[in-house]
């Protein structure tokens, strides 16, 4: 927000020097940007007139130029290309007290100036063109002292204001904050303005209370003059906001950032009906905003409307059908508390966004709305003696309270680290709240924020100074004990990162045209009511929405190479209710390594997916994986795998399918990826670290034996199923896939599979016939359950 430092001392006319005032905003929470000095500073500058112009004798780009002050004529050299006879100009004589210093006399190439004609930069005024020297109004009189036209010395500056602050967006607001946490004196606000006169005129009518908390109509008739004030308009520009040179319009924003109420003026002519209605659109109903532009509403937009349409859409702008026009002499000024959440709702539907719903959204004092209306008022009647307030209306149909909060001493001090004592508390507490009695506190009405004990206890450290609580605690350090879930996450991050994967974080929030690109049920999605935009309208399904696009971002910079993973929340609709889970996904594609000379270049494939998962579940118990039959719709059917621990589902991985990836405008296909719920982690570290532990077994004394065996078995038999009728041996200690064949002497229905064993006894060292028995029955065995026959 754009603040004048004058306009801050208006209400508060004890307030420091610009460089103290920065330190107590500071120390408040506001951080300061664009500081801009205005102004004139400085003496013996005057109005002169140029008399006459001449070549310098010494220099082609110089002038000699006699000056009038009124009183004298002074002879000065100038360099400037825009002067001409009969300017008046800035003039500042011999020992003149500039910005930049005293002016002194000065040779220049051998003729003496007695001295300066001046520029806007040289004089420290900003706003002007500075490419030359500064030509004043024609009527000004010579020797006029410049003090008397400019303003005088002042600030502007770029106060950011954050969410929780939203109360202070205004000059008076500002004012009062600096008056309660530093002390200084506020002028408290007054009006001088009639009481109505007139019989009722319009009537107001509120059909939602929870929409609209107050709206108050006052009706000024018989308005004349409507020029804007030079002081409000030169005011109103410092601030960034282009004045229309009409006080109808132009009161309303000056009142706006003067007070932090938002207002608006209507054209009382163009109120069909005498009627003010505040209420919700009707579905296809339309209005033309003051933008000039036509919009369609729906049922959720809150409007003001008359006895047959809407004439503004509430909080955010006013409709253009009952706007001010030149010959408006009759108005009705509201001035209301919306709910934040209708007006965020309207300005987010209607992608319309104005200073007025900027500060509805982040909610107004609900005790301010006359003040404002009145103020509004005052400043229209300022100049139009004959005007006259005809009708007051104040609609409100419950008094907005807020529940007060329970202050213990104790506890604030436990949230500060501090020791404040009882009486400081209390001290600072009472000067928020007039209404702070003994244990509870009643928030006031503008600060909407204070809800907790948490939140007072901030305006305590803020009120006595952060600085002022040492950094250090007497609280003892309790034993604790990792959440299991976040273990997890530990042990995840460490097994993929040790295998070259780096950890992805994307946004819960995803868009329509993700969830329908994973071919994600659209009604199972979790929609949001009121989202920011498109992009952010559903919770994600799926890790793989963000993972995906981290692809594509990372392509399309020409990276060849990608292994991620993301641990995070999923969301679904289940029997009309929102499900969330943990979820690890991670996606893999392009090389294995850099480019190496030594090694021909291999790629990331399958195998070593399932090879990275299998890694990271090997301390899973009864962890396998099974054939899928009809995978989810972004995986390939043939390239996929269910992930089962202990016989339940627990997540896929295999290759992605090209509709998805056609869908995130990917053109590789050799991606792939895993996803599964991190659940079977949480379960895994719930246990204690004893049972989790691998235990020692003993080791044989005796030498073990490795033996190979090469069976031909019907394709349709997969791995796993062999390997399961194979883990039963006596004495196996494992058994390992080396090789799989398939071509040239192999029946195209069958394929060629070799086998490593080994084998080893607690007992003795097996003979060649002890191991050829044992192989004989893994044969024996494969030949009845799968009809495998020996490879010739």
């Amino acid at each position: 927000m754009k603040t004048i430092y004058s306009w801050l001392k208006k209400f508060s006319a004890d307030l420091p020097a610009f460089e103290k005032l920065r330190v107590d905003l500071a120390s408040l929470g506001f951080s300061i940007d664009n500081i801009q000095k205005i102004g004139f500073e400085g003496e013996n500058v005057f109005v002169g007139e140029i008399l006459k112009i001449e070549k310098h004798p010494n220099a082609d780009r110089l002038s000699l130029c006699e000056v009038s002050t009124g009183a004298k004529i002074h002879k000065v050299v100038c360099g400037a290309k825009n002067i001409a006879v009969g300017q008046k100009i800035p003039f500042a004589v011999v020992g003149a007290k500039l910005p930049e210093g005293v002016l002194k006399k000065a040779k220049i190439r051998g003729i003496e100036s007695e001295g300066m004609i001046c520029s806007a930069g040289e004089l420290g005024l900003y706003g002007y063109d500075d490419s030359g020297i500064l030509v004043l109004d024609n009527s000004l009189t010579p020797g006029t002292d410049i003090r008397e036209i400019f303003d005088k010395p002042d600030y502007i500056f770029e106060l950011e204001i954050t969410p929780n602050l939203g109360y202070c967006l205004s000059h008076y607001a500002l004012a009062r904050e600096l008056s309660i946490f530093k002390g200084y004196k506020l002028e408290e606000l007054s009006f001088k303005v009639a009481q109505s006169k007139g019989e009722k005129e319009i009537s107001i009518e509120i059909e939602n209370p929870s929409d609209c908390f107050r709206y108050l109509g006052l009706i000024v008739k018989n308005i004349k003059n409507k020029k804007t004030p030079m002081w409000m308009a030169e005011r109103l520009r410092k601030i960034g906001i282009n004045p229309k040179d009409d006080i109808l319009i132009d009161a309303s924003n000056y009142v706006m950032f003067e007070l932090g109420q938002p207002t608006h003026c209507f054209d009382l002519r163009n109120i069909e009906g005498k009627k003010i209605i505040v209420r919700r659109a009707q579905d296809k109903e339309k209005i033309k905003t003051l933008d000039g532009e036509e919009r369609a509403l729906s049922k959720d937009i809150l409007v003001i409307a008359d006895e047959k349409k809407p004439i503004a859409v509430a909080g955010v702008m006013g409709g253009f059908y009952s706007s001010i026009s030149q010959d408006t002499s009759d108005v009705l000024i509201e001035s209301a508390h919306f709910n934040p959440s209708a007006v965020r709702h309207s300005s987010k539907f209607l992608n319309l966004k104005s200073d007025s719903s900027f500060r509805f959204e982040r909610n107004v004092d609900s005790e301010i709305q006359d003040k404002a209306a009145y103020r509004i008022a005052e400043l229209i009647m300022e100049n139009n003696p004959d005007a006259f307030i005809s009708q007051i209306q104040d609609e409100r149909p419950s008094i907005f309270k807020r529940d007060p909060i329970e202050v213990k001493c104790d506890k604030i001090n436990s949230i500060l680290g501090s020791n404040f004592s009882n009486e400081d508390i209390e001290k600072s507490l009472k000067a928020i709240s007039e209404k702070y009695v003994g244990a509870m506190f009643y928030p006031p009405s503008y600060r909407s924020d204070l809800k907790t004990i948490w939140d007072i206890a901030e305006e305590v450290a803020r009120f006595w100074g952060y600085s002022n609580i040492k950094s250090e605690t007497s609280m003892r350090v309790m034993p604790s004990k990792d959440h299991p879930y976040h273990q997890a996450l530990s042990f995840i991050r460490e097994k993929l990162c040790s295998i070259g994967m780096y950890e992805a974080i994307n946004y819960d929030l995803i868009s329509l045209k993700e969830v329908k690109a994973i071919s994600f049920n659209e009604k199972m999605a979790v929609e949001l009511k009121n989202p920011l935009s498109s992009d952010f309208h559903y919770l994600r399904p799926s890790l793989l929405c963000g993972l995906l696009k981290n692809l594509k971002y990372n392509l399309n910079r020409g990276v060849d190479s990608i292994m991620i993973y993301e641990n995070g929340k999923v969301f679904a609709l289940e029997n009309g209710k929102i499900l969330e889970k943990a979820s690890t996904a991670g996606l893999m594609f392009g090389k294995t390594r850099e480019y190496y000379w030594h090694a021909p270049e291999d790629f990331l494939d399958f195998y070593h997916l399932k090879g990275a998962v299998s890694y990271l579940f090997k301390d899973i118990a009864n962890f396998s994986f099974k054939p899928v039959n009809e995978p989810l719709k972004h995986f390939q059917k043939g390239l996929c795998l269910e992930i089962s621990v202990s016989g339940k589902h627990c997540g896929y991985l295999g290759a992605i399918s090209g509709e998805t990836l056609a869908a995130y405008d990917i053109k590789e296909s050799e991606v792939y990826a895993f996803e599964f719920n991190t659940e079977v982690f949480l379960r895994y570290f719930e246990k204690d670290f004893y049972v989790r532990i691998k235990k020692s077994s003993p080791v044989s004394q005796y030498q073990h034996s490795v033996r190979d065996l090469s069976v031909v078995v019907l394709k349709k038999y997969s791995w796993e199923e062999i390997k399961k009728e194979i883990t039963g041996i006596r004495d196996l200690l494992w058994v390992k896939l080396i090789d799989v064949y398939t071509g040239k002497n192999i029946s195209p229905d069958s394929k060629s599979l070799t086998m490593r064993f080994m084998f080893s006894s607690m007992e003795k060292t097996f003979t060649d016939k002890e191991l050829n028995s044992k192989i004989e029955e893994i044969y024996n065995k494969l030949n009845k359950v799968f009809g495998a026959s020996l490879r010739s």
